[in-house]
């Protein structure tokens, strides 16, 4: 092979890299900040900035030689919590969750546990946010179908200082007793336009003619008025599809709704695509049972 044979290949091979679909140029490896901690409390949603160190990203997520990343790291300097870095290369690609203050895990918990504060706080924190005392703990939600509770929790909620609220969704593991959490933040203080839910349907279950045959309803926010002012005084929430007749009712502590129920409606409810669920509409309810909002969402 002579020498311009053997630099054209070079060339080549360098053009190809840097343009053909599937490569990409190095992601930078940096040195994690000395004493890098995430700060979960503090104002403002802090939680849709991206406040990881793209340095931690590869840390917990290193990067395979040559593979491109979607959010882009040779661009991006950090990224948000709670996300998914997604690798790829040609028709290759995997998913590697970055957590919260740090990387998710799973624990063993036999069921006459895991009602507990402790324990929950502790599984809640299987998520990578950690559960400190300055959360504090509102409750939790057994799951329910359409109504029927049948004990295992499924959401808990937390909120702290500064008014933000935790929305923990509890995973379990059907062969053994592990479980792993999920969360979910939102503002919970005044001042956010009011009328939506707290929560949306996940998990949709479809019919042969594109109708909702079940769904879950899980998570945890604040419910407020037209105005904008948490309904501190609302003790339940009652909620279902729109349409629907069947509806699953859950507390409310400190104007927080803690929603956990699996639903088959009664009315056929039809959806276009899974990205898009139907709509849910809500009765917010004081002790007494009278109606102090309604929400939809």
């Amino acid at each position: 092979m002579n020498h311009r044979f053997e630099r054209l290949v070079v060339v080549v091979v360098a053009v190809a890299a840097l343009f053909l679909p599937g490569c990409a140029p190095p992601i930078p490896i940096e040195k994690v900040p000395e004493g890098w901690a995430l700060n979960t409390h503090q104002p403002g949603e802090w939680w849709t900035q991206p406040v990881i160190p793209r340095s931690v990203v590869v840390q917990r997520c290193p990067p395979p030689a040559g593979w491109a990343s979607e959010p882009d790291l040779t661009r991006v300097t950090g990224l948000r919590p709670g996300i998914d870095v997604n690798y790829s290369f040609w028709t290759d690609d995997y998913h590697c969750y970055i957590g919260w203050s740090q990387l998710p895990s799973r624990m063993e918990v036999a069921p006459e546990e895991r009602a507990t504060e402790r324990r929950l706080r502790r599984i809640c924190a299987t998520s990578g946010l950690d559960l400190d005392q300055g959360w504090r703990f509102l409750g939790h939600s057994a799951a329910g179908r359409s109504g029927a509770t049948i004990g295992e929790v499924s959401a808990v909620a937390f909120i702290d200082e500064y008014h933000t609220v935790v929305g923990c969704i509890l995973g379990y593991d059907l062969v053994d007793y592990g479980i792993s959490a999920t969360v979910e933040l939102s503002v919970g203080a005044d001042g956010v336009a009011g009328g939506a839910c707290p929560v949306r349907p996940s998990n949709l279950s479809a019919r042969d003619d594109q109708s909702v045959e079940t769904y879950e309803l899980k998570g945890a926010g604040v419910v407020r008025d037209r105005g904008g002012r948490v309904l501190a005084e609302a003790a339940s929430l009652r909620i279902g599809l729109a349409g629907d007749s069947v509806t699953t009712t859950h507390p409310v502590v400190d104007g927080v709704a803690i929603v956990g129920a699996s639903v088959t409606p009664k009315a056929a409810i039809r959806f276009q695509d899974w990205d898009h669920p139907p709509a849910v509409e809500g009765q917010i309810l004081d002790a007494d049972g009278k109606l102090l909002a309604t929400c939809r969402a």
